[in-house]
Formats: structure tokens, sequence, C-alpha cells
């Protein structure tokens, strides 16, 4: 009877305990739902003022540490009910450190996406246009970072700034820059210096190089980079469309083959350092290195910026028998020849058209 009795006795106890086992989770599943519901209650008073607050989650930081913080700083009225959300919502090891500027009228859910998403990067974005001249890219420059001119200039020559390439290994020298700043689109930090952005742009062109170079190898009829450079800025400031840019590419070799004048205005320019539309016959005398009417051979620097587009031109550089080339449709594109009977037919053709002046 004693045996039956204890029998029953622990039966009854085992059934007790799982029964109260059973309330306290039950009771704890319904203590979170009902922070969950009313979370955005929680963090959202429609009667305080909105500010945005600057807040800093440090490495490491546990869902309580976060709660706490919220809460201190304002963005939270209960770091409980918000800690008790993020592990309802298995987001307790999921948000990520760093510093943030967050809105004291929002609810647990956009919190904790903002948190997951991590702080925005503080950058900024600046892009320099293919074809520029180093005068014109440091003035694109100054006016997209808000640095003076004068400023961007001096920490170029200054040599803070460094470059495998420059010319001659001079680095003080505006005109030995010329090229170097490579065209493209950046993402900039917001804390970053003038020299450190001219790094940025420096570097980039190297590292362009370095990766063209796996694929291709420098033409033979081209002796050093700073001639592959030069060719580069040619076809940039010549060719309007990406068909013609290899033909522009053959057109210069073959020219510096036959020893002949390149007779590129652009280079007339570039030693004016004037953009007009027409190059006169009083430029075509003007006492430069870049008076490509007078003198042979490349320039002793590039001429302007120039992207990949342009180096891919003078890697692929076709053979052709080409000797001329003119703007023969006004959607830019080119005609090429051998002939200059053919060349001055194309031209007053040209002219007649209203392609060119």
């Amino acid at each position: 009877m004693i045996n039956y009795y204890f029998k029953n006795r622990l039966v009854i106890s085992v059934v007790f305990t799982i029964f109260a086992v059973f309330i306290a989770i039950n009771f704890a599943s319904n203590i979170a739902s009902s922070i969950d519901q009313t979370a955005s209650i929680v963090s959202n008073n429609d009667d305080i003022e909105e500010s945005i607050i600057l807040i800093n989650i440090p490495q490491g930081s546990s869902a309580a540490q976060i709660s706490s913080i919220l809460a201190q700083e304002g963005i939270i009225s209960s770091s409980l009910a918000f800690e008790i959300y993020l592990r309802n919502e298995n987001l307790g090891d999921k948000l990520r450190s760093g510093e943030y500027e967050i809105s004291n009228k929002l609810d647990f859910e956009e919190i904790s996406n903002i948190l997951l998403k991590g702080p925005p990067l503080k950058t900024y974005t600046i892009t320099i246009p293919e074809g520029l001249w180093i005068t014109e890219t440091i003035e694109s420059i100054s006016s997209q970072t808000g640095y003076d001119v004068d400023l961007l200039t001096n920490s170029l020559l200054s040599g803070n700034v460094e470059s495998k390439y420059v010319y001659l290994g001079d680095v003080s020298k505006l005109q030995n820059w010329e090229g170097l700043l490579y065209p493209n689109t950046y993402q900039i930090a917001l804390d970053a210096s003038g020299e450190e952005i001219l790094q940025i742009l420096v570097n980039e062109l190297e590292a362009v190089i370095d990766r063209l170079l796996l694929t291709y190898s420098t033409p033979n009829w081209i002796s050093s980079t700073s001639e592959l450079f030069a060719v580069a800025s040619l076809v940039e400031a010549e060719s309007k469309l990406e068909e013609d840019r290899p033909l522009v590419s053959s057109v210069i070799k073959n020219r510096l083959y036959d020893d002949m004048l390149l007779q590129i205005d652009a280079m007339i320019l570039y030693a004016l350092q004037e953009r007009k539309s027409q190059v006169l016959l009083v430029d075509l005398q003007v006492e430069s290195p870049y008076n490509s009417y007078k003198y042979t051979g490349l320039p002793p620097t590039p001429i302007s910026g120039f992207g990949e587009r342009s180096l891919i031109a003078v890697f692929e550089t076709p053979e052709t028998d080409f000797i001329y080339y003119l703007l023969t449709e006004k959607n830019g594109k080119m005609s090429f020849t051998n002939d200059y009977t053919d060349f001055i037919n194309m031209k007053n053709k040209a002219k007649e058209e209203g392609v060119i002046p």
C-alpha cells in the first residue's frame, strides 16, 4: 500500500512539473510576443520631437550592450524591450559596429535594419572626364572637392605624390604630370587630403597599366611607357567613335615609320593652351615641341588624360597603309586613306556638308 502511494506520488510530481514548465514557457512566449507587437510603440513616441542622434557601437558589442547604448542616447525608451526583440528575431549577434546617425522616432524593426546594414560609407563621388589637360584635370578636382587649384597644384609638385611614370622623374613641373592623373569615377573619403586624392588618381593609372600588361605586350613600334601614354593621349584627343580609335593609332604609327609630320591639330591646341573649334594658319607657327606641323615624332609628354579604350586601341593597332584621317560625318565618324588626293576630296566634301569648318 505504501509502495503504491509513493509510486502515485512520484507520477503526480512528474506530471505537475511538466505542467509547470509548459505554463512557464507559454508565459515567456506570450511576454516576448507582446514585446514584439508593441516594439514600435515603445521606440516610436509621437509626442517627442524628432532628432538625429550620433551613436557609436563598439566592436563586439552584445545585444544587451547595444540596447543599453540606444536607450542611454534616447533612441529607444526600453533597453530590455529592444534586447528581447533582438533575441526573439535572432538578431542578437548580427548587428554591426560603427558610427551611426539614427532618428529617435524609429521603430525596432527600422533600427535593427540600420544596424544590420552597417554604418554608411563616409565618401563622396568625383568623376574626371577623359581628354582633359592637366590644368583642366586639377580644376575639375578642385570644383568637385572644394580644394583650391593652387593647393592641388602645389601638392602635385611637392614630391609627396609619387608616380613611377612621371616624365624624366622630375615631379616639379606640372607638364611632366600630363596624362598621369587617370580619368575615372572615384569614391573619395570625406577626410581625404588633396595629396591623397591626387595619389588615388595616380595609383589608378598604374593599376590599369599593370592589368592591361597581363593581356597585352607593348607594341614593337613604341619604345617606352611614356610613348605609349603619348600615343594614347593623341588617340583620345582625335577619336570620337570607338571603332575609329585603333585606325587613328595606325595612322600615327605609319607616319612615325615614314618620318612624317604628325600634323595633329590637338597638339597645336595643347601648345597654345587654348580650346577652340578650328586651328588657324597663324596657329601653326607657334614655337613649341608640341607643334606637330614643325617637328616630327611624338610630343614630349602626353597631351591629355586618356582612358582604357585609347590604351587598348594602341595595343590593338591594326596593320594599315593609312596616313590620313578626317572627320567626315556629323556623328563623329572618320574616314581614312593613304592617298592625298582622296584626302583633299574628302575634306572638300566634309566642308560642303558642314561637318568641318
